[in-house]
């Protein structure tokens, strides 16, 4: 069944959200589709969270806001971010937690989020923001920023 096809199947759906996400289900790069509801997605998001310590709820979470950057309704760069809050983890392991999620799950379907972010580079870790007043110097692989960013 082509895209056009599956999109027109959404007519009968009232929520409009829900619409909407199918709609933008319907129109993802194939790899990406098998990647949101593969049983092998969820093994490798139970993996992570149990090499986490995350509880049920932060599981949830972290697999939610995994399937939303899929879909794209998620900026991949706000990542760190949106875990962190979600998930009420500190910046340490929200950020190692964000790492294993994109070695696991993002990493085997870049190009495609590429393409879905419309991003022309993958975003370095140490790139993404959690914004900090202080500006402090960081180690950016072996170079010091002291810009702060």
């Amino acid at each position: 069944m082509d895209n056009q096809s599956l999109i027109k199947k959404t007519e009968g759906i009232s929520d409009p959200l829900v619409k909407k996400r199918y709609i933008k289900y319907f129109q993802l790069p194939q790899d990406l589709r098998e990647t949101m509801f593969s049983v092998e997605t969820a093994d490798k998001i139970g993996e992570v969270a149990k090499k986490n310590g995350l509880d049920n709820d932060q599981t949830w979470w972290a697999s939610h806001t995994t399937g939303m950057i899929l879909l794209g309704e998620i900026k991949i760069t706000d990542f760190v971010k949106i875990i962190q809050k979600r998930c009420r983890l500190e910046e340490t392991a929200s950020r190692q937690l964000a790492r294993d999620i994109n070695e696991a799950i993002f990493l085997p379907v870049k190009e495609s989020l590429k393409k879905v972010h419309q991003m022309s580079e993958w975003p370095r870790e140490n790139k993404e923001t959690i914004t900090s007043e202080t500006h402090e110097p960081r180690l950016e692989g072996n170079i010091v920023d002291l810009k702060g960013e």
